[in-house]
């Protein structure tokens, strides 16, 4: 069970995504990689990070939103893939074996 309470998006255009601090996680559940770098994401959380909300994306049954968010952020689809958005900016990204939970923690200070 995650420590981290993963909230999804519904409708890219009346989402909360926008209006807080958040962190949005790209992921494909057909992928090993992309189920390991979220579970040792998930393991490196801590309720100390200052972030929001957090927002899971199945890039397989969410494409649309994934590639909304893409372009929105003017950013290559890859999965797994880490945001961070802040007053409606991306601060911080990381796809793959990048994706780090401290690392977060640093580019959220």
């Amino acid at each position: 069970m995650s420590k981290i309470n993963w909230l999804t998006i519904e409708n890219l255009s009346n989402s909360e995504l926008f209006k807080s601090n958040c962190v949005i996680f790209k992921h494909s559940p057909r992928c090993i990689i992309s189920k390991i770098v979220l579970k040792k994401f998930e393991f490196q959380y801590s309720d100390k990070c200052g972030i929001d909300k957090f927002f899971l994306i199945n890039v397989i049954k969410e494409r649309e939103i994934s590639n909304q968010i893409s372009t929105q952020f003017q950013i290559n689809h890859e999965s797994p893939q880490l945001l961070l958005v802040k007053n409606k900016s991306l601060i911080y990204s990381a796809s793959h074996s990048d994706i780090n939970f401290k690392d977060l923690l640093k580019k959220n200070c």
